[in-house]
């Protein structure tokens, strides 16, 4: 009876046995099974992070323009002192110009920086993403931005790009490049926002930096996002050499949108007039915003300012010169601008409605 007894034992030990064996054997088909899940995930993530989609869905509306300008070397802008133009050229002569543009209207209009098209132009030629070249009219420019607007009839609507919000980008996000650099033809190149906010002398723009490849040619061209949509235009590069050492600037969509409606409407960009002047030595000696003339039918005097008013804040920051002359930049017929100024020994706060300049 033991005998048996033990057998049983070794029987149900045995089994017992056989079913950790084929335990083990099923888990480690599971486990091997999700490594090779999880390894085909990882692969068709890496796959997925081309952005060919955002590029197919960006590239038809990115075209080249070719321009041919007189050049006047007296006409440079003066916040580019700095910079290498993308535009690139010998400003003493005549000759061709370069560039990018964006159709960001499906009944022909194209935005591009002013620079592309030069301040006396002779003729505009746009090419198309499918290779069809037009003669581009123009519609309207803005010096201070740097911007203009095109406008080529079509017969049909064309693929127009869409417009994101520059306000929601962050440093690093990924962005992409889309123009016409040396004239080799639609070129992409890809990096990271490196920072917002940029001024570079140039009130009028709070540029995007990236470290996306911006060479000559690249000037008017998209600046996208991973979606496809338009996060800016591309318009300078800071370089030595000539050529892209990973700071390119772009123009803010949201500056962009605030020009458009103002170019083909009036063709020129429509700000804001303040009305009063401030004292050059005073702010050159004691940098401090003085006041020294007052428009007799300006905004200012209305508002109540007086000559002899010093600035402390302007919308409820501490005032400067530069931060003066971003608000008016800025700032359209009809817009309220806060001043907190001090007179003769007591502050005030004063409100006032900006002009159009026309008013003066």
């Amino acid at each position: 009876m033991n005998f048996i007894k033990d057998n049983k034992y070794l029987a149900l030990l045995g089994a017992i046995g056989v079913g950790i064996i084929i335990g083990l054997m099923v888990a480690t088909i599971i486990v091997d099974g999700e490594y090779l899940q999880n390894s085909k995930n990882n692969e068709e993530s890496s796959l997925s992070s081309s952005f060919n989609d955002a590029v197919k869905k960006a590239s038809p509306a990115v075209v080249n323009i070719y321009s041919d300008i007189l050049i006047n070397k007296d006409n440079n802008l003066p916040f580019l002192d700095r910079f290498n133009s993308i535009f690139g050229l010998n400003r003493t002569r005549s000759g061709s110009s370069l560039g990018s543009g964006v159709i960001f209207s499906s009944d022909g209009y194209i935005l591009t920086n002013q620079h592309v098209i030069g301040d006396t132009n002779l003729s505009v030629t746009v090419e198309l993403h499918d290779g069809r070249k037009q003669q581009a009219k123009i519609v309207g420019i803005d010096r201070g931005t740097d911007l203009a607007v095109l406008k080529i009839n079509h017969e049909k609507e064309i693929l127009s790009i869409e417009i994101g919000n520059s306000d929601n980008l962050k440093i690093g996000d990924i962005v992409l490049a889309i123009g016409n650099p040396y004239g080799l033809g639609q070129s992409v190149s890809m990096g990271i926002v490196s920072a917002t906010g940029r001024e570079f002398n140039n009130p009028y723009s709070d540029y995007i930096q990236t470290d996306a490849s911006i060479n000559r040619g690249n000037s008017g061209g998209a600046l996208i996002d991973t979606s496809g949509r338009l996060v800016g235009i591309n318009t300078l590069m800071r370089s030595s050499s000539g050529g892209s050492e990973g700071i390119g600037l772009a123009i803010p969509s949201v500056t962009v949108l605030g020009i458009i409606n103002d170019l083909i409407q009036f063709g020129e960009v429509r700000r804001g007039w303040l009305g009063f002047s401030i004292d050059r030595r005073s702010l050159s000696l004691n940098n401090t915003l003085l006041v020294s003339n007052i428009h007799p039918n300006g905004p200012a005097k209305k508002a109540g300012v007086k000559v002899g008013d010093m600035i402390t804040e302007i919308n409820e920051k501490p005032s400067s010169y530069s931060l003066l002359f971003k608000e008016f930049a800025r700032s359209k017929p009809g817009n309220l601008i806060k001043l907190k100024i001090l007179r003769n020994g007591i502050f005030t706060e004063i409100e006032l409605t900006t002009a159009h300049a026309s008013d003066q």
